[in-house]
This record gives C-alpha cells, sequence and structure tokens, in this order.
C-alpha cells in the first residue's frame, strides 16, 4: 500500500552523517547529538543516519543500532531519518537487521547493491525478498563500496511497481539516465535523491526530487539555498551558487570521512577529524583546508559573502 504521507516527506536536501568519534576511537555522542540539532537548524529536510559516510562496515553491530537509536531519540520526528537496513553476513541476518531498524521507528530502510548479484532476475529477487518477508519503508542505495553498481532501468521500473520503495539514492552520473529514472519514478512513492554534486543543478531542475549527498555535511545551508532557489525558479542565481558549490566541493574529495569532519569542525561543530579508515588527514591537506575555508568562512563557521554577480555565467 502507498504511503502518500511519507512519500510527500521524501524531498529536500539530506546529509550522509558522518560518526564523530573521540580520540579512544569510540564513537562521541555528544558531538553527534550536536550534529543533528546543526542539521535541523539549518534546514535539513531528512537525515541518512547510517551510511558509507558513517563508516558503518566499521561499526559493530551494537554501535550501529546506538547511532540510530540516537538519531532517532535526538531528532524526536522533526525529520524523517534513513538508515542503511541490509547488513549482516547472510540473508537471514540482513532481513533482521532491516526489521529491527523499522521498528526502531526508520522512516526508510535503505538496501544497498549486493556484490555478489548482478543480473535482474538475481537482483529483482533478493530485494523481493524485503519486500516480501518485512515491513519495511524501503529505499534503494547505489553505495560505491565494496562495489560500484547501478541499477537498470528495466529492475528500477520492476521495483517500482512494488509501491514499497520510497527513496532512491542514485549514483550514475549520467544525466540521460536520471532524466530517464524521474520519468519512471512519475505518479509512484518512490523518490529519486540524486547523490552527485556537480549533477546536482541539472538533476533538481529536471525534477528529482532532493538529494543525498557528502556535501551536506560541512555545507547544508548553501546546498538547502540552491535547491530552494530551482524549486522557486531562481534558475541563474541557483546556477551561480552551485558553481561555487562545486569548487567547495572539491575540497572534501581528498580524505573521506576525515576532510570533511575536520571541513564541519571550521562550521563551529565540536567534532575531531579521526576515523577506524587506515587513510588519515595529512599535514600537508590539514594546511590545504585551513587556507581555503579562511576564504570561504567567518572565525565562527558563518560563510563570508558569496559572489552573486550573474556576470561569471555568461563566461
Amino acid at each position: 500500500m502507498k504511503n502518500q504521507r511519507l512519500s510527500e516527506r521524501l524531498h529536500g536536501i539530506w546529509p550522509v552523517m558522518v560518526t564523530p568519534y573521540n580520540e579512544e576511537l569510540e564513537i562521541d555522542l555528544p558531538a553527534y547529538r550536536a550534529m543533528i540539532e546543526w542539521y535541523i537548524e539549518k534546514g535539513c529536510h531528512g537525515l541518512y543516519a547510517l551510511c558509507l559516510s558513517s563508516e558503518m562496515y566499521n561499526l559493530t553491530r551494537t554501535e550501529q543500532m546506538l547511532l540510530v537509536k540516537e538519531a532517532l531519540k535526538i531528532n524526536a520526528g522533526r525529520v524523517p531519518i534513513a538508515v542503511t537496513g541490509n547488513l549482516g553476513a547472510s540473508l537471514q541476518e540482513e532481513l533482521s537487521f532491516a526489521s529491527s531498524m523499522h521498528e526502531l521507528g526508520a522512516d526508510v530502510v535503505m538496501l544497498t547493491v549486493p556484490p555478489q548479484l548482478s543480473s535482474n532476475v538475481e537482483l529483482r529477487n533478493y530485494f523481493m525478498e524485503f519486500v516480501n518477508k518485512t515491513d519495511c519503508n524501503l529505499g534503494l542505495y547505489e553505495c560505491p563500496y565494496p562495489r560500484q553498481f547501478h541499477l537498470s532501468l528495466e529492475l528500477i521500473t520492476q521495483l517500482v511497481e512494488t509501491g514499497r520503495f520510497y527513496a532512491f539514492k542514485e549514483t550514475s552520473c549520467n544525466i540521460d539516465k536520471i532524466n530517464a529514472i524521474i520519468q519512471i519514478l512519475k505518479d509512484s512513492p518512490l523518490s529519486l535523491m540524486q547523490a552527485n554534486i556537480p549533477f546536482f543543478l541539472d538533476a533538481q531542475i529536471a525534477g528529482a526530487d532532493g538529494s543525498m549527498n557528502v556535501v551536506a555535511n560541512w555545507l547544508p545551508d548553501l546546498v538547502i539555498d540552491i535547491y530552494e532557489k530551482i524549486k522557486t525558479g531562481n534558475i541563474e542565481e541557483a546556477s551561480l551558487l552551485h558553481l561555487q558549490l562545486c569548487a567547495m566541493e572539491m575540497a572534501q574529495r581528498s580524505v573521506h570521512p576525515t576532510g570533511v569532519k575536520y571541513l564541519m569542525s571550521k562550521r563551529g561543530l565540536p567534532i575531531k577529524p579521526h576515523t577506524r579508515l587506515p587513510q588519515k588527514l595529512s599535514s600537508e591537506e590539514r594546511k590545504a583546508l585551513d587556507l581555503a575555508t579562511k576564504l570561504w568562512f567567518n572565525p565562527d563557521g558563518t560563510f563570508r559573502t558569496l559572489v552573486t554577480e550573474s556576470t561569471i555565467l555568461a563566461s
């Protein structure tokens, strides 16, 4: 049955949340709570609380549950929350964990593409296990790790027809495919949450419902501003701000998620650039981010004036 109320809430800008750690690499709950309040204060339309940026594969089951419980508690129903549900060593474990996420109160339980399956038949049978054996409001997540894989238009159409899928974190970086997906999703409950910032402007103009993306961790206000300008028809100013967003977004790419965590600290959040992943933020990268953020932010983390002259678009 179509959950119309949920479908109407799945739009706008959603940060794919990182996990803050203390010096001992334990989850820093005070920092996590501050992040959630900051996102909501900035106007985020939803939160993706357990995903690749959260280092979900480097968390214990207890820690995965803790993050979700804490996000739901602090959020207290103010915005919808998505979490990844198919985490486990077997299909049965994945089904059980997905159901537990639904029972905790997650609005959408996202399903990554299993790395061992590739054909439409295999993938459809896999996703239908969650349709038939859980009560979850389901979503699709083209997670880039451990394998980057993009769902076919045929499979997307088949899954839409179940009426059980509500959010699609899409990562193809192919505007022709994005346009085709938008047509497939018309009059369905499934919201297209395109993930890649270089394609953000084009996707939103074409009719995407929103975006679940990394840069919204540290620039939620800027991404939301662009999104709202697009929706109100102010395409020229949205285009100019998008140019600047793309340039700023490149700063986070050298080391993820530590770069994003360091940039979040520049916005005033009490988060350290700690990670359980092997690659750390180098002194050179830290220095570069220190210099770049002086151009973008005031000492209190607020924005310096961004360029607004339309002449740049004519070049």
